[in-house]
This record gives C-alpha cells, structure tokens and sequence, in this order.
C-alpha cells in the first residue's frame, strides 16, 4: 500500500492533492455540526420512543451482534421511563442490565465488564476490561437501582468497585485504562474453565456452582466454559452463600494463571468517568470509602496532568505514565474532569471543586469555544497538530464532550445563579440540536444534558449531623438524575445572584430548599416534606 500511495504521489502529484482538498473539506463539513432550535421535551420522549424499537425484547441490548453496553442510550430510555411513566422504557433497560449482569460479558469471579459480546446472548466476550466502559455501567446500575431496588444491580456495582480497587488503581490513586483481552497469547485463556478444573477445584460444591453457572462438559465456548449465571441471585440464602464461597475458591486458584496485560497509564478523560461514578455510588450505597477513593484519585489527576498555561488558565495533559505527563488535553479530558469535580462538590459540599470546575470551563471557553456557531472543538487552539479542529456531539465509545460540558454548564448555572452559564449552555444546545433531524443513534449524552438544562432541580441543604442526614436519604432513594445538591454548613451561604442566597436554617434545624428555574421553595425541616417537595418538582416547569 505504501509503494502505491509513493508511486501515485511521484506520478500524479495533483491527484492527491485533490484528494487531500476532497478529504479536508469533508473533515470540515462534519466539524461544522448542525445547528437548530431548542430542545423540548417532546423531542426526547420521541427520540426515547424511536430507540426502545431497536431493543432486543427478550435479551437486552441493541438487536444484534456484536452487542455493546451503550450505556448512553440505556440512560436515556431510563430517563424518559422517569418522565412518562412507560413501563416498556423501563423494561428495555432492566432486561438489558439483568441479561449483562449475568451473562457471560461480566466477569463473575472478580467483578467489572469485558468490552462488548460477540454474541446476542450477551455470552461470549471480547475480554478486554475498559475503564470507561465500567464507569459508564456503575453509573447507570446505581441511578436504576435507585428506582428498582434490584438486589442484582447493587451486587454487581459492589463487585465492579471492588475489581476496581483491587486492579486497576494505579501507585498515586488513579486508574488505569485497561485491562488486556490476551494471556499466553490467547483470548479468554484467563478467564475461562473446563469441567474437570471446576470440579477438582470445588469437590462437594462442584455440581451446585455448574448447575448456576453453566458449568458442562462440552462447554459453551471452544471447549471451555465461560461463566455466566443461569439462575436468579438469592442475596442471604444458605445456597448463595455457597456460591459465593465457591466463587472465592475459583478466583483464589485463577490469580495463580499468568494474568493479561495491563495497560496502567492514566487518562484524563477515563477517569473523570469512574471519579463521578465511583463517588456517585458511594453515597448512594452509604460507602464513604468509595467517596475517599474517588478524591485520592481526582487528585492524582490534578496534580499529575494538571498545569498552568502561559495565560495563566488552568490545563491538562491527556495522558500520564511513570510520572510522565504527554499530549495537551482534549474537550473530553476537561468536561469528564469537570464532570468529577462537580460530583465530588456535590457529594462533600467542599467548594475547592466547584472552584476547579470553573476554572476548567474558564479555559474550554477560552480555548475550545467556537466563537462563530458555538458549542465546543475538540482541541485547543493553540494545538496546531491537526488539519481540521473536530467539532461534533456524537457519542463514541465514551460520552461525547459537547454532550458532557452542557450537563456542567447546567450545573454550574443552578448552583451559582450566574446567568453567562445558562446563557452558553442554551448556545452549546442549539449549535448541535438540528442533528436531531439527522441521526439521534449517538446523541445520547447530548440529549440527557439538554433534559438537564430544561428540567435541572437543585437542593439547597443547610446543617449538619444527623438532621442532614436524613435528608440524604431521601435523595439516596430516588432515581433523580436531574437532581443537583449544594451542601451548605451553617454558617455558609450560596452567593449572589443565586435566589437561595441569604437563606438561612429554620429555628437552628437542619433546612432544605428545592430551586427550579432559579425559583425556590420556602424553607422545610423534615426529610417527609422535602420528599414532597421533589415530587412537586418531578414534573418540571
């Protein structure tokens, strides 16, 4: 191939500069987006009303294989069960978390999700462990869980954090980015079991864990076995007490196999995803340690690919390995990272992370802006390695930045007041809004920020000690990801402009206020009322 392009470009030179001309004009095109009028309401439950049709009924997921997490996709679809109430959304999300939560694209003996299946059964992996792509499934299993209870979805983030904490944390607190599909040169070889090993490995237990595990002679895979779970789970039961010790044996003999490769360097972008994630689970499932290991590693991020720049705004470097830090950030890096900064806010009431978030968006609006159509490049600048500045709000693998920093937009705006952050989010909204006619399938993340800009609700809690809590826990029980929360001790206040500024606690007691559209309630006092309150609001404006 490379003689050819050689011979062509010493033969007919003009040739290939007309392709190159063809080439950067269609690169381009595609970087000049779509733009349209705002987003409504409508036009989500429509998208959401299109993508349930494309939802294998029986086994979750996209019809067809190969079959990819999407959790994008899923999100939305669940957020639009939460605003109408359609049990056929709702289905469509839970049969695909139950079908990948037991089949065989977990990895049932030490937690976390391989990439994607190659099957419709959700059975056969492409085994590689991506970061990302566990940190989009914690996300997504702890907002349904919080609407369904499924002692399923609470077991399997439990176990993908532990897998987590156990392997991919990095010397510093970050994560890596991978964890390979090969050993021995062979895909699955890690991963994978034939009868006679279950059985000499299990003894008395063997016939309980294939029967629950699809444990045969023939296998389902090549000869082996992967697991992957034929029965419903029975948190507490004598028998899945068993299991679970049989599991434990499994894994124990499995650590002695030569392990994959993994890939250990830190991405920016991967782990403001699993930052956001692994804190936002950590208060719903009342696991601070969860919150403490999501700070250490937003801090390793900050402090190893973070930097100044010449003007003196805040950067970030994309990568880092071995203490060295490579490649200028992309939109992603500083929207997923500002994502985690403002969750970790959120969580802690500690304002050091809103003041980083700002200071992220203040370079992305210096730097990545597209002052004439709006919206988001996904390179600086000031980064002159590129022929044509990508400017989009599709979905790929990861969340889209576009789609990301007009969620922290919005939350910027409903916890300050400031209207310059409303003001750019409904231009970042309209500079993409008219692909809605084009090609919705990887607009996702757009499309769950804009729910976010039309029906954000924001929390105002003032106090402390238990009276706090108990507030917690009404936010800990509902499924509402438009929800955003300011934890405020008593002595401290939201500023101007933001209406709740000057707003106090009521006769020395722990008081909640619940804004929307820059309108808030009066005060409440008890965790029923404030319940209330977010029902009230569940509708929107």
């Amino acid at each position: 191939m490379l003689r050819g392009v050689a011979e062509t470009y010493a033969q007919d030179p003009g040739k290939i500069g007309r392709n190159v001309k063809a080439l950067g004009d269609a690169l381009t095109r595609l970087s000049q987006g779509n733009p349209g009028e705002a987003v409504t309401v409508g036009a989500l439950n429509a998208v959401a009303d299109r993508l349930v049709r494309e939802v294998d009924p029986f086994l979750g997921g996209i019809n067809g294989a190969p079959k990819f997490p999407q959790p994008g996709i899923f999100d939305l679809l669940w957020r639009a069960h939460l605003r109408t109430g359609r049990t056929d959304l709702r289905d469509a999300v839970t049969t695909t978390l139950t079908h990948m939560a037991n089949g065989g694209i977990y990895d049932h003996l030490a937690g976390g999700f391989a990439r994607y299946s190659t099957d419709e059964q959700w059975l056969v992996p492409h085994f590689e462990k991506m970061l990302y792509d566990n940190a989009q499934l914690v996300a997504l299993m702890t907002q349904v869980w919080q609407g369904t209870r499924d002692p399923l979805l609470e077991v399997r983030v439990r176990e993908t954090v532990g897998w987590l904490l156990n392997e991919m944390k990095v010397p510093g607190g970050a994560f890596g980015a991978t964890l390979d599909a090969d050993s021995e040169g062979e895909e699955g070889r890690y991963y994978v079991w034939t009868k006679a090993e279950v059985d000499r490995l299990l003894g008395d237990d063997a016939a309980l864990f294939c029967a629950h595990y699809d444990v045969t002679e023939l296998g389902n895979w090549e000869g082996h076995t992967i697991l992957n779970r034929r029965t419903p789970l029975a948190p507490g039961s004598a028998e899945e007490n068993r299991l679970a010790h049989a599991r434990a044996r499994l894994l124990k003999a499995r650590a002695l196999r030569i392990r994959p490769g993994w890939d250990d360097k830190v991405l920016a972008d991967w782990n403001g995803l699993m930052i956001a994630a692994l804190a936002r689970a950590g208060f719903v499932f009342e696991q601070p340690g969860w919150i403490e290991a999501a700070i250490d590693a937003y801090r390793h991020v900050v402090t190893s690919l973070g930097h100044t720049g010449p003007d003196g705004l805040d950067r970030l470097y994309h990568s880092g390995r071995g203490g060295r830090a490579r490649h200028a950030g992309l939109l992603e890096d500083y929207a997923n990272m500002g994502k985690a900064a403002l969750t970790l806010h959120e969580i802690t009431g500690d304002v050091a992370f809103l003041d980083q978030a700002v200071r992220w968006t203040n370079t992305l609006d210096r730097h990545f802006w597209d002052e004439a159509d709006g919206g988001y490049y996904t390179t600086a600048d000031d980064v002159g390695d590129l022929l044509v500045r990508p400017r989009n709000a599709h979905d790929n693998a990861v969340p889209a930045g576009n789609g990301t920093q007009l969620g922290n937009l919005t939350r910027l705006w409903l916890l300050t007041g400031q209207d310059r952050y409303r003001a750019r989010a409904d231009t970042a909204m309209s500079a993409f809004s008219g692909e809605l006619g084009r090609n919705f399938f990887p607009l996702s993340t757009f499309l769950n920020m804009a729910e976010m800009l039309l029906n954000g609700v924001h929390v105002v809690l003032l106090g402390e000690g238990d009276d706090l809590e108990l507030f917690n826990a009404v936010l800990r029980n509902r499924s509402r990801p438009t929800l955003v929360v300011s934890r405020l001790a008593p002595e401290q206040n939201l500023p101007e402009p933001h209406p709740a500024a000057g707003m106090a606690m009521v006769n020395g007691q722990a008081t909640a206020y619940v804004c929307q559209e820059m309108r808030c309630s009066l005060p409440v006092t008890t965790p029923e009322a404030l319940a209330d309150l977010l029902a009230a609001s569940a509708s929107g404006p």
